[in-house]
């Protein structure tokens, strides 16, 4: 072969080389991007996997915790209020009067053991206090209509439970308050059931206000300055709380024929509503929400 042949041949040897060496080249690196975003893409399931797991068992530690505080509410109540106490359901009678009896006078002596009356300069038993304030209140009600008429009628109105209680007994229930918040809750539903409770022929203790007495102070509390100025003083749970009982005893003077002030409660279902929807610390907060929507289709409430 000629040296022009041999030359020839060796360039295109070269060239075969670098022709094939440039289509590895593209082809390994086609792989390895082809591996590279695969690699990425399952990196980022497992990372969502991951984030989706995490999320999972955040949720069931809320509630583990929220199981276990309902547990705890549950065994406080019934070492107070008496076994079975904290089923108290305000959707069903699912208790006796004699049952919520038993659980009003296990309240009162709790509150003996505790020492509330000696501390606060009192005399006599809780339930002895608790009857003396309730005959005060009944016997001078504040004013519900008319109250804007006069600055009398006004600042009547907002020191009215300092007026008929004194100073004493005012303190005396403040402190139940605040170092009883934890059962306040159940306190409130137990007095109540005990207050609205039909068919009581086998009623043993005294201390239960009229339905016109109750009806007056939850409008007391609905629909006056006065009485809005007490609850926004109160912790929330007292002043949504007491808002929700003043709902549902207008409803009740509403279905007796009773509502003497033509007060509507409509406004109040919807305010009631949007309170314990948004606040989170009421343990019984879907039995509520499900008495007020029942209140709404019976108020033909959009």
């Amino acid at each position: 072969m000629s040296n022009k042949g041999i030359i020839i041949g060796s360039i295109t040897v070269v060239v075969l080389c670098v022709i094939a060496y440039f289509c590895y080249s593209l082809i390994t690196g086609w792989d390895r991007e082809n591996i590279d975003a695969a690699t990425n893409q399952e990196r980022r399931l497992c990372q969502e996997q991951t984030e989706t797991l995490k999320g999972r068992i955040a949720m069931l530690e809320d509630e583990i915790k929220g199981f276990r505080g309902q547990r705890d509410y549950s065994d406080r109540i019934e070492n107070i209020f008496g076994k079975g106490s904290s089923a108290l359901s305000l959707a069903e009678r699912n208790m006796t009067f004699e049952d919520i009896e038993n659980q009003v006078i296990a309240f009162f002596a709790y509150l003996d053991e505790k020492g509330y009356v000696e501390k606060n300069g009192l005399t006599g038993s809780a339930y002895n206090q608790y009857e003396l304030m309730v005959n005060d209140l009944s016997s001078k009600i504040p004013i519900i209509t008319g109250e804007t008429e006069s600055l009398t009628n006004l600042f009547s109105n907002i020191a009215h439970f300092y007026r008929v209680l004194g100073k004493e007994r005012l303190f005396f229930v403040s402190d139940i308050l605040k170092n009883e918040h934890d059962i306040s809750e159940h306190a409130m539903k137990l007095f109540y059931t005990w207050y609205t409770y039909e068919n009581d022929a086998a009623k043993r203790i005294k201390g239960r206000p009229s339905i016109k007495v109750l009806y007056d102070y939850a409008g007391f509390f609905l629909t006056t300055l006065g009485g809005r100025s007490y609850l926004f003083r109160r912790d929330s749970n007292i002043r949504i709380l007491m808002t929700f009982y003043s709902v549902l005893i207008v409803d009740l003077a509403n279905d007796k024929g009773l509502n003497s002030n033509g007060i509507d409660i409509r406004s109040a279902i919807r305010t009631s509503y949007n309170d314990i929807i948004e606040y989170m610390g009421l343990i019984d907060q879907n039995e509520y929400l499900t008495v007020l929507d029942n209140l709404k289709v019976k108020y033909n409430m959009p």
